[in-house]
């Protein structure tokens, strides 16, 4: 058994600690715990979390008393810092000072103070004690938990006070699993409290058999009125676009009910301002709503009225002007009657990007999204590829808002393998953030925890404390998580972590996965894992957490294993490279039979990506020119990965980060050829291509019934989902039709120039 002495860090400390106190010793409890006597519920939740915790480190059962310790007697106090008086103690200056989740410890004569600036700051201070004396929890449950063997705890003289380096703290709003495992979905719920997520977590629902009061015990969370990419739940279309098609964007000349709204429409200014007004009441009565959501739809469809373009169009680099200038008047009006409201807009894709004549409105919080520039480098690193458009948009956001948010994608969802971004972003990044006043952050985060357990965990901590040393940090989770084989597991974080070097490029794409983790690097970490396994033998708690970690390695194994095997077959097909590739993408898909209720991934990912290894593993047996008689629906990517490049005729075109893509001064063309079944003709078919267009850039999109003689149904422009050809009249009665779109460049550089194609018909 060890004995610790509880410090903290000279960057916490603050002045005015006066004492020492004993809270075990000799594996004998020498302190109580003391709460006021009408004790609030996170009062008396924090209270039994410290006398549980002890109890696990050191064996001794602390009693749990209400009311004020004696003056003399060795004792722990636990209370909100504006009801210490209720146990015997003044707060001081800075303690009355902090914020709902401040937090204090500190002693005075034979008593620790454990005390916050509201429910979840007592809740956060009686953690960061805990965390002191050494407990750790690095993954939902019991096997994520670290709990240090104390034979004393000891408390020297020290005195805590501070706030959160960030208000807003949110990556996982939700219970992994769907609460189909209770205990888990409770346990996830326990680490977010436990490592300082505090935006939508949510008590288990009604219909779960739980403690409904989870996250009341725990202080509850900060929360807001409305959801993200709101408009379309303030103004839905299949309510209003009927009777107001005006309310809805014009693109190509046409009112549409997706997209976008028409900001320029006096009307849609009115109904974002009626509700907005309504939440700002809210959040009048509520000190937890952090803002009102007014954030426009996913996607693009901006308007291109006349009027909206009389605005959108004065700085064409970005649609951020028309957005701003309508919520620009929204949060005016709503601000002369609730000047403390705020109102939460994205800043991102099309709206990325400060206009250069209009700022926002001082109660605006404005949220910059870290979309796709790069994922693998930090912004801060000059040398690294496509960092500087984020870093400038948000050194340009910075200075003219008064509340600026971060957007992230940690725990990425477009793939479960690990993202490791853990010591070439978070430190300097976050640290950058708190330099420019960051109000906050929210990752889209799916729960891998399998793979991305570090990560989570890191950035969690950061979101905290700033000034952690990630470094430091993640020696301790080696020394502390691995016990025996520290060495080996060290290794295999410290591989992918550094994986393409600090100047690394990683789009959001699926195509990444290969430069992430190539064979190499594959078959070392699989050498440090068996190691890590034979140097844990008989220690089960460790054997355990290798088990869980290697539930996500195999599944990286395999994953890339067949994402190989079909590259290998695409750039030089023979019936040997496809026997491989299917044998590989059957492995795949039969690992997914493994993982269900392991919790290495959400029962949501594990559908997902379940379901897209199955297409492609059919992809390979799917025939686009002997297609039986029925209805045919066809609808895939043309990214890296997608089943399209298996199925259709590529010539000219490269594989880019969002479709086939176009050399300088080069051309392309992709075909499909359709066929139906012999003695079955086509009845109807339509189709069509996601192509971009620019200057520079020409292209012809065109059909055949004789695969000789086209015909042009789109030359020279954009294309997107609304962009369907019926070519039902041209190919009725034939038994086969081919599609394609052809394309060359005149431009200085490389463009993407396709991202999708559907092809629907039907078969007699």
């Amino acid at each position: 058994m060890k004995t610790t002495i509880f410090l903290v860090s000279a960057v916490l400390l603050v002045a005015g600690a006066g004492g020492a106190v004993t809270v075990v010793e000799g594996g004998q409890a020498v302190a109580a715990i003391h709460t006021p006597t009408e004790a609030t519920i996170t009062e008396q939740f924090a209270a039994e979390e410290l006398q549980k915790y002890i109890a696990k480190a050191t064996g001794a059962e602390v009693a749990l008393n209400a009311g004020a310790p004696a003056d003399d007697a060795a004792a722990i106090v636990v209370a909100q810092v504006d009801r210490l008086a209720m146990v015997g103690h003044e707060a001081t200056e800075d303690e009355l000072a902090l914020g709902l989740e401040g937090i204090v410890n500190r002693t005075e004569g034979s008593h620790l103070i454990i005390a916050g600036g509201g429910p979840r700051g007592v809740v956060y201070a009686t953690y960061n004690f805990l965390e002191e004396l050494g407990y750790r929890w690095y993954w939902p449950g019991e096997l994520g938990e670290v709990t240090p063997e104390l034979d004393e705890i000891a408390v020297e003289d020290v005195a805590v006070a501070r706030d959160p380096s960030f208000v807003r703290r949110h990556a996982i709003g939700r219970a992994g699993d769907g609460w189909a495992d209770v205990q888990w979905g409770l346990d996830v719920l326990d680490w977010l409290t436990k490592n300082h997520q505090n935006f939508w977590v949510r008590n288990p629902p009604e219909d779960v058999e739980a403690d409904h009061e989870f996250m009341t015990k725990r202080g509850g969370t900060y929360t807001k009125v409305g959801s993200g990419h709101n408009w379309q739940h303030i103004l839905p279309a299949r309510t209003y676009f009927d009777e107001h098609p005006e309310w809805y964007p014009e693109v190509k000349g046409k009112r549409r009910p997706e997209g976008q709204l028409c900001l320029s429409n006096a009307e849609v200014v009115d109904k974002l301002t009626e509700y907005a007004m309504r939440g700002a009441a809210q959040m009048a009565e509520d000190p937890n709503i952090m803002f009102v959501d007014l954030t426009q739809n996913d996607g693009a469809g901006w308007c291109e009225c006349a009027a909206c373009r009389a605005i959108d169009d004065k700085d064409r680099s970005t649609h951020a002007d028309i957005l701003l200038h309508a919520l620009n008047q929204v949060a005016e009006r709503v601000t002369e009657k609730y000047p403390d409201a705020l109102l939460h807009v994205y800043i991102y894709a099309g709206a990325a990007g400060i206009p250069n004549w209009i700022t926002p409105h001082p109660s605006l919080h404005t949220e910059q999204t870290n979309y796709c520039y790069n994922y693998g480098a930090s912004f801060t690193n000059p040398d690294a590829p496509r960092v500087d458009v984020f870093k400038a948009q948000i050194d340009a956001l910075a200075p003219v808002t008064g509340h600026h948010g971060i957007y992230e994608y940690f725990g990425f969802y477009n793939w479960a393998e690990a993202l490791p971004v853990t010591l070439y972003r978070l430190s300097d990044e976050v640290r950058y953030y708190k330099e420019l006043g960051v109000h906050g952050f929210y990752s889209e985060t799916e729960q891998h925890w399998s793979t991305n357990h570090l990560l989570y965990y890191a950035f969690s901590r950061l979101w905290w404390d700033h000034e952690t040393d990630v470094p430091e940090m993640m020696d301790e989770f080696f020394r502390l998580f691995f016990g025996p084989a520290e060495a080996p597991m060290r290794e295999f974080y410290m591989a992918l972590e550094t994986s393409g070097g600090p100047d690394r490029y990683w789009s959001g794409n699926v195509f990444n996965l290969p430069g992430i983790f190539p064979a190499e690097l594959r078959a070392d970490c699989r050498g440090w894992l068996e190691d890590a396994k034979a140097l844990a033998a008989g220690d089960e708690t460790v054997t355990a957490r290798l088990a869980f970690v290697e539930l996500g390695w195999r599944y990286t194994e395999l994953h890339l294993e067949a994402m190989a095997a079909k590259d290998a077959y695409r750039k030089a097909p023979t019936p040997e490279g496809e026997q491989v590739a299917l044998a590989a993408w059957q492995a795949y898909v039969n690992y997914f039979d493994e993982l269900p209720g392991t919790h290495a991934f959400s029962d949501r990912t594990l559908q997902v990506f379940g379901d897209r290894a199955q297409k492609q593993l059919d992809s390979y047996s799917f025939d686009m020119a002997k297609l039986a008689a029925g209805e045919f629906s066809y609808n895939d990517s043309l990214l890296t990965g997608g089943n399209s490049r298996l199925h259709g005729t590529v010539e000219g075109f490269y594989d880019g980060t969002w479709g086939l893509s176009l050399r300088k001064n080069g051309s392309g063309t992709v075909t499909y050829e359709v066929g139906a079944s012999a003695g079955h003709a086509w009845t109807a078919a339509s189709f069509g291509f996601y192509a971009l267009h620019k200057e520079g850039l020409h292209s012809v999109v065109e059909y055949s019934v004789d695969g000789e003689n086209w015909t042009p149904v789109a030359e020279d422009r954009a294309l997107d989902r609304n962009d369907t050809f019926d070519i039902s009249e041209a190919v009725r009665g034939e038994s086969v039709f081919w599609v394609r779109a052809r394309y060359t460049s005149e431009m200085d550089r490389d463009q993407c120039a396709l991202t999708q194609v559907w092809i629907k018909g039907m078969v007699e």
